[in-house]
């Protein structure tokens, strides 16, 4: 069924995780038992749920509202993960303070390619609950990554469920979801390892179309997106399977990130525009630039008011 476009200014909410990302850049990544040494280690922001959140206000500036729902400490990092959300425009009263745990961390590595290996510590994220999400009241599209957990997910989608929202999950790292809540996803975004786990067979044999297609005979959800990197993604849903090309990046300088920077546009253009494929491709477009810049966060200037800002024919009506 086609869906109506919205003639209200849209709200996007994200349940996820808020953290300070700590940043080793090295020559490779160390194998099990092996010690590397750096001396270049930077401090971001970061989170999956605050980096989506982060790119969904951007790419919808001046058109979408943004919402974030998670969690913080009682420390300074709580407080720089605030004023990040706060610069461009994110609505952070759903974020709670937690009196003495420390904001989520995550530690990472990043080699001379842009690659990164991330290990992720909760803190604060831990403390994020269902009842967290009473007070959100509507949304147009939500956000859930696994990054929370299966419970949290699961949350947001009854969430979704309750008040008409376009529900995106984004299961990575992979954890098992229920039926109904797979069912919803209208997309769910894994990357090509992520779908091969959601199989639960090896797959190195199959391409990405024939995984996609698997996985939406045996997940059923409403739509789905596999990234596959610099090859691009490919989509299925009820029109078929499709592969979109990949949008060249000018340079490489850290990947970290680009996942969410995906994900949350896409959300973005979901709530202006049912069109999965043009939101696919806007999406495309923010992950490209965003891996020009360190960190998980692009600044401002890498958008330019955002690509659905740029694109204002297809966004509200």
């Amino acid at each position: 069924m086609k869906r109506e476009q919205v003639t209200h200014q849209p709200v996007v909410l994200v349940f996820g995780a808020i953290n300070q990302d700590e940043v080793a850049r090295v020559d490779r990544h160390p194998l099990p038992g092996e010690t590397v040494v750096t001396d270049t280690i930077n401090v971001y922001q970061g989170g999956k749920g605050a980096n989506q959140a982060f790119a969904a206000a951007i790419a919808g500036a001046g058109v979408t509202v943004v919402r974030m729902v998670g969690a913080i400490g009682d420390d300074a990092a709580g407080d720089a993960a605030l004023d990040s959300l706060h610069s461009v425009g994110v609505d952070t009263t759903l974020v709670k303070q937690v009196s003495g745990r420390p904001t989520g961390r995550a530690y990472i590595t990043v080699t001379e390619d842009g690659q990164n290996s991330i290990v992720v510590g909760l803190g604060a994220n831990a403390f994020v609950s269902p009842t967290n999400l009473v007070a959100a009241q509507r949304a147009d599209v939500a956000i859930a990554q696994t990054e929370l957990g299966a419970a949290a997910t699961e949350a947001l989608a009854a969430f979704a469920r309750s008040c008409g929202a376009r529900l995106i999950i984004n299961d990575g790292p992979v954890v098992s979801l229920s039926a109904d809540t797979l069912e919803l996803a209208d997309p769910l975004i894994v990357n090509q390892h992520e779908a091969a786990d959601l199989l639960g067979d090896p797959v190195d044999h199959v391409g990405p179309e024939r995984l996609a297609t698997l996985l939406m005979g045996q997940l059923g959800s409403r739509s789905l997106v596999v990234t596959l990197g610099g090859d691009g993604c490919v989509i299925a849903d009820g029109h078929g399977v499709r592969r979109v090309a990949a949008v060249k990046a000018e340079r490489v300088v850290d990947t970290t990130g680009a996942g969410d920077t995906f994900v949350g546009a896409l959300a973005a253009s979901l709530a202006l525009d049912p069109d999965l494929d043009l939101a696919v491709t806007r999406a495309a477009e923010a992950a490209a630039h965003s891996v020009a810049w360190p960190g998980a966060r692009p600044p401002l200037s890498a958008f330019a008011g955002g690509p659905i800002a740029r694109n204002p024919a297809k966004a509200v009506r």
